[in-house]
């Protein structure tokens, strides 16, 4: 018998070799583990580690059903910070002589609990905005000014939204026009002189480069890049700018060659491009030019491989600052030009790792079918399905498995041309998903097996049952097949034992995740442990926190999940949220999810008049529930309810 310290160091290797499975030790390192009771815990700066799996039954157990989205602000202060910290170092290194900040994008999270940690940050460097609509401008207007750092103003503009800037201006903030095409400068001239205003915006140009990033978003730079201005566009912009008398506004220089970008060769080439764009203007039509904004692009490394594909990137936030700082430097020093305010919009690589969408996993599909006993006069395919089950074995698998498949195949046959009982056909799928169980089993502990079997087993996985909706949730792996690493949230010191594919509770063929994301080759199934009645079983969705909020769409009516900020009890309770006490001088502000009733309002359904219709429906006839259960209904939550027994 083993003894204590012995079962100990199994159990403590068998964690470390489940976060390995996941490739939590690498995607995850800075801010995933495990703890001793084989939880999955969250490392949010200035917090203890937060057990997800205790979060959730807390959660739970005051009727906080997952799915639900849990926030960690900590850790986008800690991001903010690392960016900060290594933009600062790369300017002492390079001995570059002008200031850095940063902007957050709002496209990428408009939740308030971002924006207001972003834009609150007051032991911390300071944080712009960058707003590409007349909604997130109207959002930023209605932020207390900071001198200190720019509101960008991107995006399509007609002269409302110029004159919106204007006004953002004269509220005292540090506004900046980005001027994208040749008649949006026609109109901020325009605007300029339809009256004195008591405060103007600087403007800044966007320039086409030819330079192009890497990964899936590289379509978005260079020359048939959808925004920006080419060179001879670029000088247009310029000389209309300085016979208006508005030469001195031209105080920017922007670029944006796509976002998760993979190869940091290709944010060296573009930034050198458009210093030497910015030395240019500077010298002959911008006098006041200060500020290059380099945009975003930065990579979020999703599966932890740091290599050059789509879901990672070859390089470091450091290594990212100092090769900016470093590309503008030599070219201030060769061109003579004063050097740039440099701006980053480095919005994924903020807001990414801050957010975990948590959904319970419910019944397995496509599971071991029920046993079929022997049935007196069953057809012949079925008693040789029964007989290589009873045989099959590591010297026979090839031979038998195939055998097996071949009388799978025959049997089908036989009952589409009328020749095979129902009852047969059942026996038949039900033995043959057995064989292909011992014929798993078998593979699982050889060495060299038979690659087409491995083919076959790899697409016969069964599929878990995920309560909540790709397209709520996920949109990104659903749109453009971005891979999102995920991990169940407990019983990491046992082996899982099923190998499945995660799908939806949305009535559509898309609702899957098609690929999870993992350092040595993204998977298709998910290693998962089998279900325990009445025992719940969560799978995490980690690094959501950019664009998937903002993209999500309410298919089938599954609409926003439930908010779960994760803060200091300390900290002043969210405006519209309920607080629930967690563990460790910890708070839980949950704000709650779409209703039923919300959703159908989203598609102009009145409320009122659903209710009215169903309290008319009622009047005239008799029902078991009664219509006070029926319009109660209206304010339940779309997702799946919490069950008893299997």
């Amino acid at each position: 018998m083993k003894s204590h310290g012995e079962q100990s160091t199994s159990y403590l290797d068998a964690m470390h070799g489940s976060l390995k499975r996941y490739g939590v030790d690498r995607w995850g390192e800075e801010f995933v583990g495990v703890n001793e009771a084989g939880h999955i815990v969250f490392r949010a700066p200035e917090l203890p580690p937060v057990d997800l799996h205790a979060l959730a039954q807390t959660l739970e157990a005051q009727g906080v059903r997952a799915p639900h989205v849990v926030r960690f602000p900590t850790m986008i202060e800690g991001r903010i910070r690392r960016l900060s910290e290594a933009f600062a170092a790369a300017v002492a290194e390079n001995e570059y002589p002008a200031p850095c900040c940063g902007v957050l994008p709002i496209k990428v999270n408009q939740r308030r609990a971002v924006i207001d940690t972003v834009d609150g940050l007051s032991d911390g460097p300071a944080f712009g905005l960058e707003a590409g609509s007349k909604p997130e401008l109207l959002l930023a207007m209605s932020r207390p000014p900071r001198a200190e750092v720019p509101l960008l103003v991107n995006g399509f503009k007609d002269r409302e939204f110029i004159r919106m800037a204007y006004h953002a201006a004269e509220l005292g903030h540090r506004v900046v026009v980005v001027l994208e095409s040749l008649r949006e400068v026609t109109r901020f001239i325009a605007v300029a002189r339809e009256q004195a205003w008591k405060q103007q915006p600087d403007v800044g140009v966007r320039a086409k480069l030819y330079s192009r990033g890497s990964g899936r978003w590289q379509a978005s730079g260079g020359e048939a890049a959808k925004f920006g201005l080419t060179t001879l566009e670029l000088l247009a912009v310029a000389r209309a700018l300085r016979d208006a008398g508005l030469a001195d506004r031209l105080a920017l220089l922007h670029f944006h060659i796509g976002s998760q970008i993979t190869r940091i060769k290709h944010i060296k080439t573009a930034v050198r491009e458009a210093a030497r764009l910015y030395s240019g203007l500077q010298a002959d039509y911008a006098p006041n030019l200060r500020s290059l904004d380099v945009g975003g692009g930065l990579g979020v490394d999703y599966d932890g491989s740091r290599a050059s594909h789509a879901s990672s990137a070859n390089y470091t936030v450091e290594e990212y600052a100092n090769q900016v700082v470093f590309e503008v430097m030599e070219v201030v020093r060769e061109t003579g030009a004063v050097a740039p305010r440099i701006i980053t919009e480095s919005g994924r690589a903020l807001l990414a790792h801050h957010a975990v969408t948590v959904a319970d996993l419910r019944e397995v599909q496509g599971g071991l079918l029920p046993a079929q006993e022997p049935r007196e006069g069953e057809h012949r395919v079925i008693a040789q399905l029964r007989e290589t089950l009873e045989f099959i074995s590591a010297s026979n698998y090839e031979e038998y498995f195939h055998d097996a498949l071949d009388c799978r195949d025959e049997a089908l046959q036989l009952f589409s041309s009328g020749n095979l009982h129902l009852e047969d056909r059942a026996a038949a799928e039900g033995l043959f998903a057995r064989v292909r169980l011992a014929t798993k089993a078998i593979v699982d502990g050889l060495g060299r097996p038979a690659g087409d079997i491995v083919d076959h087993l790899a697409v016969a996985n069964c599929k878990y049952l995920a309560n909540f909706s790709v397209f709520q949730s996920l949109p990104d792996a659903w749109g453009i097949d971005q891979v999102f690493p995920a991990v169940p949230l407990s019983r990491h010191g046992e082996r899982p034992t099923v190998h499945s594919e995660v799908i939806d509770i949305t009535c559509d063929s898309d609702g899957c995740v098609p690929r999870f994301a993992h350092p040595k080759e993204n998977l298709s199934v998910l290693p998962l442990h089998e279900r325990r009645d009445a025992e719940p079983y969560y799978l995490a969705f980690f690094m959501t926190g950019a664009y998937q909020e903002s993209l999500s769409n309410d298919h089938n009516l599954f609409g926003r999940t439930h908010e779960v900020v994760v803060r200091r009890e300390t900290e002043p309770q969210a405006e519209g949220t309920r607080r629930l006490h967690f563990v460790d001088g910890l708070a839980l502000d949950v704000r709650d999810g779409d209703t039923n009733g919300v959703l159908l309002a989203k598609v102009d359904f009145d409320r009122k008049s659903i209710e009215g219709s169903l309290r008319e429906r009622h009047a005239g006839q008799e029902t078991t529930l009664g219509v006070a259960w029926s319009v109660d209904l209206l304010d339940a939550y779309p997702y799946l309810s919490r069950t008893q027994g299997p």
